[in-house]
């Protein structure tokens, strides 16, 4: 590369870095961290890593910290797939499973810091851009997966920019890398991507100056079930305008709408005679709900404990339970009732009837 680009690709560079830097303190702002902000923050220094380890003056004058700075760069892609899944899933929690694209991309960190090179380097680097693409491509389909879902009208038009976001910052990645493989990349590649990576990482630290009070620091829906019969009054901030359809929304839910199957924000919002957006922010804004299945949760999962736990009820099974409530189906019945309680419909049944 030209003196002249050279020294604008490392300016870019460096310009994203001292970003990242600045977003991944954002993070580690409020203690004691949670998943979400935790994962956040690693992501941003893998990606600032990234940056650092794909400009050689910036590597060059790290010196021996290069090492652990590559290292960062290559799990990069898989620690954005956890913060990616964190983001959008507010009942999110590490599981091994999730453990296994690290432990893909393992062979590569150590081949790099041994030295090892042929065949084995090359299926191992292979294997690597396979994850990255997975991971990218897994992130997108969980920022769009429950879209409809989210009651936070600003992560949703986010869940959109983020999916676009990722996929064009996926492939610019990817081809550089792939590129770069067997040949340098095009000047203009490098170029490209320096100034994409700065580009996004500055809109993503304006969108988390934002939003962080609202998406990183909500209490997660879904950590323990809301009486059905305990909703919130409407605060005295209420918009006059809202109050009946919040008065239509309370009586509606009273009479049992949450028994319907595949019940949605549009087909409750059509009942209540209010557009989506407004049934939204009433749901999110007066009950403290941030997703539509928590909403709905809190009514369904009250009821399936009191069938569960009657002894009259004794008989019938876990699967009829489910339907009277409104699942379509026993698993996600199984997996919200234990994400709720901790323990299984069977589990909390027996011990409600002391079997």
């Amino acid at each position: 590369m030209p003196q002249k680009l050279l020294l604008i690709d490392t300016l870019l560079r460096g310009m994203t870095v001292g970003a990242e830097v600045l977003i991944a303190l954002v993070f580690l702002s409020r203690w004691p961290l949670t998943w979400r902000r935790g994962l956040g923050a690693a992501f941003i220094i893998a990606a600032a890593c990234y940056m650092i380890n794909t400009s050689g003056p910036l590597r060059e004058a790290i010196g021996p910290g290069s090492v652990v700075i590559s290292v960062l760069s290559i799990i990069a892609p898989v620690i954005f797939w956890w913060f990616a899944l964190s983001l959008f899933d507010d009942g999110f929690r590490m599981r091994w499973i999730a453990l296994l694209p690290l432990a893909l991309v393992a062979p590569i960190v150590i081949f790099h810091l041994t030295g090892v090179t042929g065949g084995v380097w090359t299926a191992s680097f292979v294997l690597a851009r396979l994850v990255m693409i997975a991971a990218f491509g897994h992130a997108i389909y969980s920022a769009l997966r429950y879209l409809n879902d989210d009651l936070i009208e600003g992560r949703r038009r986010f869940r959109i920019v983020f999916a676009v976001a990722v996929g064009i910052t996926g492939f610019i990645i990817n081809y550089s890398e792939t590129v770069g493989f067997r040949d340098q990349p095009p000047d203009w590649v490098l170029l490209f991507q320096a100034s994409a990576l700065l580009i996004m990482t500055l809109a993503f630290g304006v969108w988390l100056l934002a939003m962080k009070g609202e998406v990183l620091d909500g209490a997660p829906d879904g950590a323990s079930v809301v009486r059905a019969d305990a909703v919130t009054p409407p605060s005295l901030s209420m918009r006059a305008a809202d109050r009946p359809a919040y008065e239509r929304l309370t009586w509606l839910m009273a009479e049992g709408v949450w028994r319907e199957e595949g019940l949605t924000v549009a087909s409750l919002a059509a009942k209540v005679g209010v557009p989506e957006h407004q049934l939204r922010a009433l749901i999110n804004g007066q009950l403290g709900h941030r997703n539509f299945s928590a909403f709905l949760n809190s009514y369904r999962l009250e009821e399936a404990m009191r069938l569960l736990a009657d002894p009259a009820q004794a008989r019938r099974q876990v699967l009829q339970v489910a339907l009277d409530v409104g699942y379509g189906s026993i698993a996600p019945f199984n997996r919200a009732f234990k994400e709720a309680t901790g323990k299984t419909p069977s589990e909390f049944r027996k011990a409600a009837l002391g079997e």
